[in-house]
């Protein structure tokens, strides 16, 4: 880390952007207008992933999978493929020119809105369409994950396929896991995330678990009918490389008005989040009341018989602001008024 974050040289942007430049991602605990379970001793923390420096959480995961690659890899690949439409390719199209590959193309589906398309290419990705399932098995022969590992076998391409590249799961353990158990240590007791390419909850929960095996993790996906940036509808999560469910202990499906309402209650109280950061604190609270009709809370104390939950923030709001005021109903929102 560079204590008074000065960097200099010819090499100085590929340092800025290198994961921990900036020290730790911040901690930050919910107050009571976030958190209706303080009276039961039950505290929540935010890890903001975006404060990083390209904002969002998946560029973790992009930089380990570049480096994990070997150096005749790098030095014959010319273009990178990957199945993404998000923050995946949003930082593999900057982070692999640091790394000498001049090319990016992102495989999208028909359904990617225009607004995203337009940040994509604003990076410099070369946007490819796929008219496979948005939400593909990462093992069939079908669809934009197929797609992208078939072109990366010609010559000068290459194919990282987040979906089983041990890169993913690394940065889950090294950038969210070790960082969290740094700063809250043994006060934790449940991890929660979403699923998307499990990278982060697999990589993330597994290290945990490793320190306390007592550590509940928590997975939140997509209730059938909604669509949410990021994580995978519940049937879908299935159909993952990464085998979550060996350390998940419950997964559940989050909609997307739910999801988008927690995300803007953050967003108003200064943590600018994205709306896959609501949907966990959705899943979080429908979780804990679970838990409190069951009468299974107490289980999740620690030595201080508190309820110490954490959860990720993947990235901000900004590229999703349409979605915003598409999904969540106009009571949401104040109305413009004119001056006579």
């Amino acid at each position: 880390m560079n204590n008074k974050k000065v960097f200099g040289g010819d090499n100085a942007i590929k340092d800025f952007l290198t994961p921990g430049s900036l020290g730790m991602t911040p901690v930050v605990e919910l107050p009571e207008s976030l958190n209706k379970f303080r009276g039961d001793k039950v505290r929540i923390f935010i890890k903001l992933m975006q404060f990083v420096p390209l904002g969002n959480i998946k560029s973790m995961p992009s930089w380990q999978m570049l480096s994990g690659m070997t150096k005749d890899e790098i030095k014959n690949t010319k273009h990178l493929v990957e199945y993404s439409s998000g923050n995946t390719v949003l930082s593999l199209a900057i982070l692999s020119r640091h790394f000498g590959i001049p090319n990016l193309h992102a495989i999208i589906t028909p359904d990617v809105p225009e607004h995203k398309k337009r940040l994509l290419k604003l990076v410099g990705a070369d946007l490819m369409i796929s008219y496979g399932p948005r939400s593909p098995d990462v093992h069939s022969n079908k669809g934009g994950v197929y797609e992208a590992k078939q072109l990366g076998k010609k010559k000068g391409w290459h194919n990282l396929n987040q979906y089983i590249n041990p890169g993913n799961i690394n940065a889950g353990e090294e950038y969210v896991a070790k960082e969290l158990w740094n700063q809250l240590g043994g006060d934790l007791t449940i991890f929660a995330s979403t699923i998307g390419t499990a990278g982060t909850i697999y990589g993330a929960g597994s290290y945990l678990k490793s320190k306390n095996k007592d550590i509940y993790v928590a997975g939140t996906s997509i209730k059938k009918g909604s669509s949410i940036p990021g994580p995978r509808v519940d049937e879908a999560i299935l159909k993952l490389g990464i085998p979550w469910y060996d350390i998940v202990d419950q997964v559940i499906p989050i909609d997307a008005v739910s999801a988008y309402e927690r995300s803007l209650a953050l967003i108003r109280s200064g943590l600018f989040v994205g709306p896959s950061t609501g949907m966990q604190l959705a899943m979080i609270e429908k979780m804990v009341t679970d838990m409190k009709k069951n009468k299974t809370l107490n289980k999740y104390r620690n030595k201080n018989k508190e309820v110490v939950i954490a959860f990720v923030a993947c990235d901000m709001m900004h590229p999703y602001i349409d979605d915003y005021f598409s999904i969540l109903p106009k009571k949401y929102f104040k109305q413009e008024q004119k001056l006579k």
